[in-house]
Formats: structure tokens, sequence, C-alpha cells
């Protein structure tokens, strides 16, 4: 007999927590693999995940949440049985896997999901065999969807070459800062500012279980408070305790648990630095071990060292006090420091000396390890000891790493004064140069000493007036850096991307080249794409212990945020960047916040908010001799207010003018020219207003008329529509002649292509759009039209909220919008086709959840305008057939199932023969 079917292992739990889209999107995927896989430790949210994807309309799914007890084939036949006579309409007979596939090919006539929660609960048993088994043959509309904790025995690889498996892991599941923000207010209606949800995330690790503990402890408590729980959350707090205590711990035997109770000590894990700390062997093998189990350990170097989750981490550092004493933690701590100060390890070395009170010890590396083996967080504690010359420059460094860079000047030169020693004093004396490099007055600069100061002292002078041309005079972060400022960005692109993938660079370099890209990405109209990149470099500056660049990465995530994803709340965290910066004498941080936000809101249109936030960078700027983010930051203004037809527009495009040139700013010209234009003859958003549209057909608005159009030849009007659903974006030269003139010699496409995009130009010029409407940027061209609504552009915004939302308020808006396909004028060119069917798509699915969603009439005409759009697509003429039926109609209901039928006919193809486990040949 197997285990009793209890009624709750198959209900279906109510959705909750926050949508993440970029989760949810692969698993509703009808097009992807068949079976998919979560598989990350106890609180990542695996759970909630599921639920979300099982409350959402569109496809019937059935919910069975395993039990240690379902551990036979039998016990897992019958809960599934049970599991899907909830969704389908007569129950399945069957008491073996083999009985389970061949009753789901007949009695599962249409597409279902099948949600199987905690599988680590069958790891190991003929439940397990059975489970992959069914996986492997189970009919192709029967989608399957694992939660585990621990990986299977399923071949895995295979799957996953095969197509038949997608696996999210721990890192998938894991909260992103912006998701934190989110979450905290929408879902649990407490706001955090986006530093205090950065810091969240990096105490946590983005762990959905710590998240949720660090609400429950901080409901209702002021915002001081919680940033203060948001500190003891990395392991001390009850809750966390309680929670891996029960849930994570609790799974192990004692020699585990000691384990990584003592090699908690290391902080960076090898086989030799356990083994010897230990005095014993093997530990590689049980390294490896958790890393598989999923146990809150990493590696990210494949296998050399590994690393334990940071809330996991704290936890065992406090349990190691708790069980063994503070004299003995004490004694470990230095046993695992000197371990890895012997092994090469010297930041590590430090932490452990600083966790067992050593703080002698701390001073001796870092006198010995000088400015490579600086930044740890205790290290600026306010508790570390203040007598000693090393720690006070170790605080010193840390404060310009953090951008405080007065404050810095200061520590060093308190540093310099504690020690009468000519080495030492001449090391602080070269730091604080570096640091007054950057200062708001800094003094003429001479020969520099070293290259640092070099490449420092040529971007700082590039800041106040940027040099005619470089031609490979430093090297490519510096070159690269001055091409940026330069507004030459192919140059800065081709010198920082071998930068940024070089693993063997500088950290610095390597951040700031990748921070570098990201900009240029920005600069090409690329922002949709731009906030996981941030959000990586954020963290690599974090593990790196350089605060800045995180908080600079953190800063214009937040500002391309509020420009995707404009939500009112979200200027308002922007806002508090830009004030954190302030407080904290970051003088520079706070320059280049004012001219992300301003950046962010003049690309979502909002020109005078725009305005204020740059001539905000423009005074803070002057206040650090920076005339040249001062003149980017005084041209972006004169846009925003040109295009606003502001008084003072005339005044701030002179004052744009004058600081351009001072600073030798050529590449902010086409910036003022593009002002100019529209100062005089371009439309405006207060007083002329364009709308552009695509869908349903190429029309052009100018103040709710539609532009009648001179004649143009084929492929010059082939270049506007091509350049129009790609507004405001960047158009590679190569990809537009491919696409119009795929027979032409490269030197012919080339020309060809000049004088359509001049012709196109004079056209929109002479229908008061300007000459600067039709942009090249090196070898690329783009449409723009300032201040236009785009239905292309207003389709994804609308689409990204419905996601967030789910309601059917904001899926009928996303409907609404689609009022025909992309371009049907242009037919099957090419070039539209794979834009064409996304939108179509997203459309069909849009309707398909209003569908669900909506009642009566509504939902029957969004049903049919499903089949409409996708009339491929199974599951929207079955809808619609229930609809019907519900609505009182089997006559229209029986016209669908039959046309339904029709159209699969003629999409009948051979069915699939596979060989079987037996040798025979099988269907599909």
């Amino acid at each position: 007999m197997g285990s009793v079917v209890f009624r709750e292992q198959v209900r279906r739990p109510e959705p909750s927590g926050l949508s993440r889209d970029r989760l949810a999107r692969p698993l509703l995927d009808a097009t992807g693999p068949g079976g998919v896989l979560l598989l990350a430790p106890a609180g990542s949210g695996k759970t909630t995940l599921l639920a979300q994807i099982a409350g959402t309309p569109g496809m019937p799914t059935a919910w069975y949440r395993a039990r240690p007890e379902d551990r036979s084939e039998d016990a897992l036949v019958r809960h599934v049985t049970e599991a899907l006579a909830v969704v389908l309409p007569e129950a399945l007979d069957a008491t073996t896997a083999d009985q389970l596939i061949l009753a789901t090919e007949t009695g599962v006539p249409t597409p279902v999901r099948l949600i199987v929660d905690d599988v680590h609960e069958l790891a190991g048993s003929p439940a397990e065999q059975a489970l992959e088994r069914f996986l492997e043959y189970r009919p192709r509309h029967l989608r399957l969807l694992l939660g585990s904790r621990r990986p299977l025995s399923l071949n895995t690889p295979r799957l996953i070459v095969s197509g038949e498996l997608l696996v999210l892991d721990g890192d998938d599941l894991r909260f992103r800062s912006w998701e934190v923000e989110e979450l905290f207010r929408s879902v649990y209606r407490e706001p955090l500012s986006p530093e205090a949800a950065a810091a969240l995330t990096r105490r946590t690790g983005g762990w959905a279980a710590g998240l949720q503990l660090f609400h429950l402890a901080t409901m209702g408590k002021s915002s001081a408070e919680r940033i203060r729980a948001a500190t003891e959350l990395g392991g001390r707090s009850r809750m966390v305790r309680a929670y891996l205590t029960r849930n994570v711990l609790a799974e192990l035997d004692p020699e585990r648990r000691e384990f990584l109770l003592i090699t908690s000590t290391l902080g960076r894990l090898t086989g030799p630095l356990c083994d010897a700390l230990l005095d014993r062997t093997g530990s590689a093998a049980v390294l490896e071990e958790l890393e598989t189990l999923q146990f809150f350990t990493t590696s990210t170097d494949d296998g050399s060292t590994y690393r334990y989750h940071q809330v996991l981490q704290t936890h065992l550092e406090g349990l190691l006090i708790d069980e063994l004493g503070t004299a003995a933690s004490r004694e470990i701590h230095a046993r695992s420091a000197r371990l890895l100060e012997d092994a090469g390890h010297p930041r590590e070395a430090m932490r452990a000396y600083a966790l067992g009170d050593d703080w002698a010890s701390v001073a001796r590396l870092l006198q010995v390890g000088g400015a490579t083996a600086v930044g740890q967080d205790w290290v600026a504690r306010s508790e570390l000891p203040d007598d000693d010359p090393w720690l006070a420059l170790a605080r010193a460094r840390r404060y310009f790493r953090s951008g405080s860079v007065a404050a810095a000047v200061e520590a060093y030169r308190h540093a310099e004064s504690m020690l009468d020693d000519p080495d030492f004093q001449a090391r602080c004396a070269d730091e604080r140069a570096l640091a007054e490099i950057w200062s708001a007055h800094p003094q003429p600069f001479g020969r520099a000493a070293t290259p640092v100061r070099r490449t420092a002292q040529a971007i700082r002078q590039a800041t106040r007036r940027v040099p005619s041309t470089r031609e490979g005079a430093g090297g490519a972060l510096e070159d690269g850096t001055i091409e940026l400022l330069a507004g030459r960005f192919v140059n800065a692109r081709e010198l920082f991307s071998p930068l940024a993938a070089d693993p063997t660079g500088r950290p610095v370099g390597r951040l700031c080249a990748r921070l570098g890209l990201v900009v240029t990405e920005l600069v090409d109209g690329n922002w949709s794409e731009a906030e996981v990149p941030l959000e990586e470099i954020a963290l690599s500056a974090e593990l790196e212990e350089l605060p800045w660049f995180a908080r600079l990465a953190r800063g214009l995530q937040a500002a391309v945020l509020l420009a995707t994803r404009p939500e009112g709340w979200r200027l308002d965290g922007c806002a508090s960047l830009a004030e954190d910066c302030r407080r904290d004498g970051d003088q520079w941080g706070s320059l280049l916040m004012a001219i992300f936000i301003g950046a962010a809101r003049l690309r979502a249109g909002q020109d005078e908010e725009a305005a204020d936030w740059l001539r905000r960078a423009t005074v803070e700027a002057a206040r650090l001799e920076a005339r040249t983010p001062q003149a980017w930051a005084s041209a972006l203004a004169a846009v925003a207010l040109a295009r606003i037809r502001h008084a003072g527009a005339a005044e701030q495009l002179k004052e744009a003018e004058g600081l351009t040139r001072s600073a030798a700013l050529t590449g902010a010209y086409r910036l003022l020219d593009h002002a100019r234009q529209l100062a005089e003859t371009g439309p405006s958003r207060s007083g002329r207003s364009v709308r552009l549209f695509t869908l349903g057909g190429f029309r052009l608005e100018l103040d709710g008329k539609p532009v009648s159009w001179p004649s143009l030849r084929p492929r010059a009007r082939s270049l506007l529509l091509l350049l129009a659903i790609n507004h405001d974006r960047d158009v590679h030269r190569e990809r537009l002649i491919d696409a119009l003139w795929p027979d032409a010699p490269a030197d012919a496409g080339t020309h060809r292509l000049q004088v359509a995009a001049s012709t196109v130009r004079q056209c929109l010029a002479g229908l008061g759009f300007g000459d600067q409407v039709v942009q090249r940027n090196g070898d690329a061209y783009r449409l723009v039209l300032p201040g236009a609504w785009v239905d292309l552009a207003e389709f994804e915004t609308r689409l990204q909220r419905a996601r967030r939302s789910g309601s059917v308020t904001d899926w009928s808006a996303v409907l609404e919008i689609a009022a025909g396909e992309l371009l049907p004028e242009v037919g099957a060119a090419d070039w539209v086709l794979a834009e064409r069917d996304r939108y179509r798509l997203a459309a069909a699915d849009a309707a398909v959840q209003v569908a669900g969603l909506a009642r009566d009439a509504q939902a029957l005409r969004a049903a049919q305008r499903a089949v409409e759009l996708d009339p491929f697509r199974d599951s929207s003429w079955l809808l619609l057939a229930e609809l019907q039926e519900g609505q009182g109609d089997p006559t229209a209901a029986a016209l669908t199932r039959r046309e339904h039928a029709r159209v699969c006919a003629e999409l009948e193809v051979t069915p699939e023969v596979r060989p079987a486990r037996d040798g025979s040949r099988v269907r599909a």
C-alpha cells in the first residue's frame, strides 16, 4: 500500500509575492521546453514562483506536493492521477508509470500543466525513477514543472541539450536589488530606498526567505529601525537563526555540521585549507558535495574555491561563539588567519584576524600588503582601535574608495602625522596626492610619480577640457574614459571592450570599462537591456570592495528603471540616492546622479523635470571645476527646454554653447544643433503633438492630423519605415544595406543608403520636423522625433505594466493599442517579419489573459481576438469554445471546435516516431 493522498497535497496554493517577469516568461512560454526544474536551496522562492505560474490563466494546472511517504511508484502515480483529476473532465486509471503515460496520451486531450513541488523528498527512490520515466515519455502537451532543493537522478544534461528541460537554479531565483525595492513597495507596502534595498540584497544574497523574515521582523517599525535590522539580518536575527536551524542545518549529520561550523572561519574555502584547519583529508569532496546538494555553498571558479552563502556564513560565525565560547572562537579564527596568510590570501586573513580581535596582525598585514589589501567594511567601523597608524591609513583608503574625497584627504593627513617613519609618511603622501586629484580645487598637476596617478591626472584634466586627439596616448582605461567624456562613443566602445573582457586586468579597470560600455549602449538608445549588466557590475564592485563603483552602478540602474518603468515612486528613490551622495560628501557621485536622473527624465519625456536635474548638475560640476560634464548637462538641458519651447531655452542654449567651446567638447555639438532646430522649427511637446503609428499601418500625426507625405522612392520609404519601427535606436549600416539593397556591392550599398537617408531627412525637414530627425552615429542611423508618442513604445510600456500587475485593465490596455499587424503595407519583407510576429504573439497573449480574467462579452471578444491573432494556438480555440458554451451558445462552440479541427488537419504532419526502451517503436 502506498501513502495516503491528502487533499492538501493536491490543492493549488494561492499566488502571492512579487510577480517577476524575467522568471515567469520562460515558464509560461508555450513553445519552450516541456519540462522545467527549479533547483535551489530552501527558502529560495520555488513554491512562490510555481504558485504564480499555477494561478496564471490560459492553461489548466494540476498541483502535487511530494512527501517522504510518497517514495514508491504506486504512491507517486496515485498522487499524480489525483492531482490531474482536479483539472481533467475524467479521472485517469493507472497504478504504474507506464500506465500513467498511456492514460495521459488519451485522457489529456488539451494542454495541461502538472506541477510537482518538493521533489527532493523522492530522491533515490522508485518514485523518482518513475517520475523520470514519466517526464521522458509523457505526451508533449502535458508540461511538467518540478521544484526541488537537491539535484535529481534525471539525465539533466541530455534533457537540456535536447531542448526538453529548462533548469533554473538558486542564482536565477535570487532577488535582484531592483526587485527587492519593488517587493517592499508593491507587496509589503513598506518602501525601501534604492540604497537600503541594495544593502538588504547584499546582506541576504537576494535570498527570498531572508527578505520575508526581514519584513516580518520590521513590520511597523521606523525607517531607521529597519536599516538597523537589515544590518542585523546577516545571521544574528532570531528569525533567521530559527529558520536556518530547522530547515537547513537540521538536515545534516553531526560530522557535516561540525565541518560547516569550523570552516566558516576561513571565508575562502579550498580542500587543502579545510584539511589543514580540521587536521583531516577529504575536504575537497565535502565541498563539492555541498555545492552539488545546493547547500548554500557556491563556487565561481569551477570548484577551485568555495564560499558559503552570506546569511549562512554569518549564522555559523554566531553559532561558533554560542557553542564553543569566545576564547575557542578566537583561537580557531587565529588558526584560520595564519593558514590564509600562508596561502597568500591577505584579505581573508585580515578578516579572520579581525574576527579574532587580533588588530596587531591586521595592522601588520596592512603594512605588508599596502594598497592591495584594503577596503573591508570592518576597516571603517567606528569601534576599531584608533591608535594604530596603519588602521588609520586603512580608514583613509576606505573613505577614498567610498567617494568621500575631502574626508579621505584629511584622514590621510591624520595617518601621516601618527608615525614618524619616512616610508610610511611617503606612502600616505602619495595616496593623498591621488585623492587630491579629485578634490574640488586640485592643485596644478606636475609629473605623476606612478602610472595610477598619471591615469587619474589625465582623466581629471579631461573633465576640465577634452584633449583634441588621443591616438593611444595612455592605456585603454585612460583613453577609453577620455573618449567617453569627449562623446566619441564608438572609439570608447572599441577601447573598453577588450579591457572589460580581460580577467587578468585590475578590478577597477574592468569595472570602469564595463560601466563605460553600458553608457555607450544607453547613448545608442538600448535602455531596456541595461538593468541586468548594471546589477552585475554593482555586485562585482561590492565583491571587490569598491563601494563607490557599486553606488554608481546602482544609481545608474535606478535611473534606467526610472526611464523604462516610470512609476512615480522611482523618482523619489533616485532623489534619495543623490541625497545620500551629498550627505556622505561624495560630490562626484552627486554630480553623476543628477546627470543620470536628468537623462532618464528626458528619455521619458518629462522635460521640465529633466531640465531641473540637469541644471542642478551644472551647478555641482562648476563646484568641482569639471567643465566637460557641465557642458554635457547644459547641452541636455538645452534640448529639454527647447522641446517644450520654454522661455529660457535660448539663454540655456547660449550657455551650453559657451561651455562646449570652453571644454573643447565637439561631441556635444550634435545635441546643440538638435536643440537649436527644436527651438526654431521642430514640434514641441507643449505646442505641437507628434504621434507615430506602425501597428496597423504607417502613419504620422502632427497636432492630431495625419501628415500628407510627398512621393518617396520605394527604397527611401522602406528606409523610413525600417527606422520608424526602431525609433530612437541606432540601426547599423550593414543591417540596413542587407535589408534594402541585399545584392548591391558594399560600396554601392553604402552610397545608396546615404542617398536614401538624405532624401528622407530632406522630406521630414520639409514637413517641419527639422533636419536632425534622421541622425547618423558612426556606421549607424536612427530616426528621432523629439517628444513623439510612439505606438510601439507605448505597447511595450503597457505590456510590462500588465505583466507586473496581472490586472484585466492593464491587459485590456495592451490589446487596445494593438490596432493591427506591424507595417502591413510592406508585405512579407524579411526585415519586418520577426518583429511583426513578436508583436502579434504578444497581442495574442494579452487577448488570452483578458479572456481568462474578464467576464461575458468582453471575455468572448478577447478570445475571438486571440484566435484571429494566433490561429495555431490550441489553448485559444479551446478557451473560445468554453466561453461560448458558458454563455449558452453550444452551436457557436461546436463551429469553433470544427474550425479548430480543420486548422489542425491543415497542419498535420507525420507523427514523430522514436524507439522505446524495449526496442519497439512508439509514437511521441
